[in-house]
């Protein structure tokens, strides 16, 4: 897990802050929380998707929890990202292409695998044998965790100074509101 921290000790930030209420200042945090936890969803999407593997197949793995799941003293508002990393049906990523050894989808190889051909139920469908003899078979798998830890990673450097861009954002919106409303 990516446990990240963030305090606010910028000047500009304080100022921007000084001229607003409890309320409002809630309203402006909990916006720039919630916008950067979709920023990085979407980072984390498009790193992924670098790797080989289309949005459409993980976007739903993707899920931004927004409520208040810390407790005690340092508690405030939080975002919690989850990300699914079960293995992925490797025929779902790609058409497997026959090799000499086997099948590649994408650039993923699995030796010895093999395409049922005798029920059109499994056409399309990639698997490979557990064992040497004939039974049992699996369908061929591929693995998402390491990529998702990588772009997890990755990612997880740039989120402090979004955050901030994003609080400077809201916190000048709220100012901007109660100007309007003083005219």
């Amino acid at each position: 897990m990516i446990d990240i921290k963030i305090d606010f000790d910028d000047a500009s930030i304080k100022a921007l802050a000084s001229g607003l209420s409890l309320h409002a200042l809630e309203r402006a945090t909990k916006r720039a929380v919630r916008k950067t936890a979709l920023w990085t969803r979407t980072h984390l999407l498009r790193e992924l998707k670098d790797g080989g593997i289309r949005r459409k197949m993980i976007v739903h793995r993707v899920r931004i929890y927004d409520k208040q799941w810390r407790e005690g003293s340092d508690g405030g508002p939080a975002v919690k990202i989850w990300f699914g990393i079960s293995a992925l049906n490797a025929d779902e990523l790609g058409k497997p292409i026959k090799t000499a050894r086997g099948y590649r989808v994408k650039s993923w190889h699995f030796e010895a695998a093999f395409t049922p051909s005798k029920n059109s139920r499994f056409n399309g469908k990639l698997y490979q044998r557990t064992s040497k003899a004939r039974l049992p078979i699996k369908r061929a798998k591929v693995e998402v965790d390491l990529m998702a830890n990588t772009a997890f990673s990755r990612v997880s450097g740039l989120i402090p100074g979004r955050l901030q861009t994003l609080m400077q954002q809201e916190l000048n919106y709220e100012l901007h509101k109660l100007s309007g409303r003083a005219r």
